[in-house]
């Protein structure tokens, strides 16, 4: 009987771990494997998640190398190509391959086999910013004495790679490499030096010998913004009247080409990890429903910050709500800014009325502002040729010598051609204005948006009186666009749908209409620079304040650099207001902004940060729900979230609060810990903005500290305030702890979603 029973029990075991183990890797096989590939003997790259097996150990990259290779059914295919395209050594334990449906397939009953995805095809996400940012201030002191313009820090960007010669990238008094470069440089035609100290090139599945040279011009202008060097007499559009330079222009770069699929990305990660990078700029995009384990920038992230780099990414370029890129917590997501720079021009009217609006770098220097001249507007009619001022509409319409008024639209270059072939003198566009810098014009133009238009054509109708007419004055590039910063109307938005619960983006910076280095396809310049518009742009130059804080405080965890950035964010504009959205020049929500703007000078010396631990990222996925065989995707280990403290979302210990609240769940209290790494005697109290239709109460009004690093914790009790509100309104507030001596205002922003 006893026998009997020992056998039942052990059975029940092997039942029970059999019923474990299945539960737990059901969920690494090929998703949808048929449905992604009707021909299962079609050769495809796919990228293969491995787990050492137990008891194996496996020293260095050779010995990986050839485990890796022991999965794969033979060395070469038919073509003589090689199978193996990449191993990963530091992002992830495992491989990219060039193998059939089948293969993989078979390839599931292998020891050590976790899981098996198809690579997938990613797509791309500018300098008087510095200046705009307040880091050439000398009064500060960022640039010259607190963080040495980031001497010494590796900024890694993975994109589409730089021109070998472009003055940005000299390195006129740069310092030597760093000691703790492990990369090398060895290209034919490309020289690096002690700006660019190394870099690689993958595509297609190749590590190719070829130099990371860019031949679009993305990744130029990314990596000049994060760390170019200075370069007086900058070139735009033929005009050499600026002196550029990258937020962090004494770091150095490391350029990783990629050809933007997801096994090149991963080996670009894993690449700049070996070779001792600080930090990560990826401007790459990734689809908004991707979670962790899919998005290669949190997958490689994660790994990326476990050994201590900070990794900045683009938050996409979709404009929508809860069409973000990027969102784990271990990643600082960017969404894109307009600053308070634009090339001015004005239009003054003969009744002495004048709108300023934008022009570009294309003008026609034989233009004579000084005088007044007629007005025409062939759209008078309402016919919709003439309103735009398309090809032929202007034959039967007098125009010679006058100011053209065209509403603005497709090709407003070629409007300009109808114009001038008809004998105007210039043009005025009316309409949203666009980013028009780069448009190389043929007569002079101005571009004023639909209100001042309306003003314009009212004038224009006007009953008697003198005929209209009008000058123009160009004035060049000028500060004191207003409002500014705004919220570029691209710029992905929140909430994301797949991190549970965490504010992002975390903050804007700037990126659109963003001046930086840039190519001439076939040209002899190496000083060009063009101005471009993006997500692509904002992250660069929060890598580069990421370098800057790095220097000055090396010891700081990605946690706590992340936490600086986002704590010292503007929140409002530079007339005290909320920010403008651009998509509809109403006040924006927290969705778009994040924290709000980066002010790096404060960003410096934040006072107090949230720290974590970065063990809590694995009670954190728990807490999503992931399992174990996700996480280990992510991680590299074996994890049991019954064993772990499962964490939620908005108690992850974040510099902004985010929460979900409704009628079943009508408050929710929050433990957040802050680290004193300002003065060591200082003391910080509350000051809070409540949340429309919630109050927020706090464990404690003091937090008094007596020593550098050490820490307080605090409870924020969260709850609805009646009536509630409709399902699905958003609502936000902020916590402020303010300084005794109004030297630190530590800022966490909050939203809240009403369910």
């Amino acid at each position: 009987m006893k026998c009997s029973t020992s056998i039942l029990v052990l059975l029940f075991i092997f039942l029970f771990v059999t019923s474990v183990h299945a539960s737990q890797t059901s969920d690494t096989k090929l998703r949808s494997v048929a449905g992604q590939n009707s021909d299962s003997n079609e050769i495809l790259t796919y990228i293969i998640h491995l787990t050492k097996p137990e008891g194996k150990t496996l020293l260095g990259y050779k010995e990986l190398e050839s485990w890796h290779k022991s999965f794969l059914p033979n060395m070469t295919l038919d073509s003589g190509e090689p199978r193996l395209v990449y191993s990963y050594f530091e992002v992830m334990t495992g491989f990219a391959a060039r193998l059939t449906t089948d293969e993989v397939e078979a390839m599931q009953h292998m020891d050590g086999f976790l899981h098996a995805e198809l690579n997938v095809q990613r797509e791309l996400e500018t300098t008087y910013t510095p200046q705009y940012l307040g880091l050439s201030d000398t009064s500060t002191g960022i640039w010259s004495t607190e963080s040495n313009m980031g001497e010494g820090i590796i900024i890694g960007v993975i994109d589409s790679g730089i021109p070998p010669n472009h003055s940005s990238f000299s390195d006129n008094q740069m310092p030597a490499k760093p000691v703790n470069w492990n990369g090398i440089c060895n290209f034919t035609n490309f020289s690096c030096n002690n700006k660019i100290i190394g870099g690689a090139t993958f595509a297609n599945g190749i590590k190719m010998n070829s130099p990371p040279v860019d031949t679009g011009g993305h990744g130029t202008h990314v990596a000049s913004i994060a760390a170019g060097n200075f370069v007086k007499n900058a070139m735009v559009v033929g005009k050499f009247n600026y002196t550029a330079s990258g937020m962090a222009p004494r770091a150095h770069l490391a350029i990783y080409k990629t050809n933007f699929t997801r096994a090149d990305s991963l080996k670009s990660y894993d690449q700049a990890m070996t070779d001792g990078v600080n930090i990560i700029n990826y401007s790459i995009s990734a689809d908004p429903t991707d979670n962790f384990y899919n998005d290669e920038a949190a997958l490689s992230g994660y790994k990326a910050t476990e050994k201590g780099i900070s990794v900045s990414v683009s938050a996409g370029n979709r404009g929508n709500p809860k069409s973000l890129s990027h969102s784990a917590p271990w990643l600082t997501v960017v969404g894109a800014s307009w600053p308070d720079r634009r090339l001015a021009a004005a239009v003054r009217l003969g009744n002495s009325d004048e709108f300023i609006g934008e022009t570009g770098f294309y003008q026609p220097t034989q233009f004579n502002s000084s005088i007044f001249r007629p007005i025409v507007y062939p759209g008078a009619n309402n016919k919709r040729e003439t309103l735009g001022c398309w090809n032929g509409s202007l034959n039967n319409i007098d125009v010679k010598d006058k100011i053209v008024l065209c509403w603005a639209g497709n090709d407003n270059i070629g409007k300009g051609r109808v114009v001038l072939a008809a004998g105007g003198a210039a043009m005025i566009l009316m309409g949203p204005i666009k980013n028009t810098r780069n448009d190389k014009h043929v007569l002079p133009v101005l571009h004023v948006n639909s209100n001042d238009a309306n003003k314009i054509l009212n004038y224009y109708n006007s009953p008697g009186g003198s005929p209209p007419n009008a000058r123009i004055v160009f004035k060049g590039q000028v500060s004191g666009r207003r409002p500014a910063p705004t919220i570029a109307p691209t710029s992905s938005r929140g909430p994301s749908q797949t991190n549970g619960g965490i504010l992002k983006p975390d903050v804007i910076a700037p990126g659109y209409e963003i001046l930086a280095a840039s190519i001439v396809r076939g040209g002899p310049f190496n000083n060009y620079f063009k101005f471009e518009s993006g997500t692509s742009m904002a992250s660069p130059h929060v890598a580069g304040v990421m370098a800057l804080i790095k220097k000055k405080h090396p010891t700081w965890s990605q946690a706590a650099i992340q936490s600086a950035i986002i704590t010292t964010a503007d929140d409002v504009d530079l007339a005290g207001n909320r920010f403008v959205d651009m998509k509809n020049w109403k006040p924006s929500n927290i969705f778009a902004r994040g924290a709000g703007h980066i002010n790096p000078p404060k960003a410096m010396d934040p006072g107090l940060v949230y720290d974590r631990n970065f063990s809590d990222y694995i009670g954190y996925m728990c807490g999503l729900k992931y399992k174990p065989s996700l996480i280990q995707l992510i991680t590299g280990r074996r994890v049991n979230c019954t064993t772990v403290m499962n964490i939620k979302a908005s108690q992850l210990n974040y510099p902004s609060i985010m929460v979900t609240l409704s009628s079943n769940s009508p408050n929710e209290t929050i433990m957040r810990t802050v680290t004193n790494v300002g003065k060591a005697n200082s003391v910080y109290t509350p000051k809070i903005v409540h949340p429309a239709n919630a109050s927020l109460i706090l464990s404690t009004n003091r937090l008094q500290f007596s020593a550098i690093n050490q820490q307080l914790s605090f409870n924020v009790t969260i709850t609805i305030v009646p009536p509630a509100p409709v399902k699905g309104t958003i609502s936000e507030g902020k916590l402020e702890w303010v300084s005794i001596s109004n030297s630190h205002v530590v800022r966490s922003p909050i939203a809240i979603v009403f369910d």
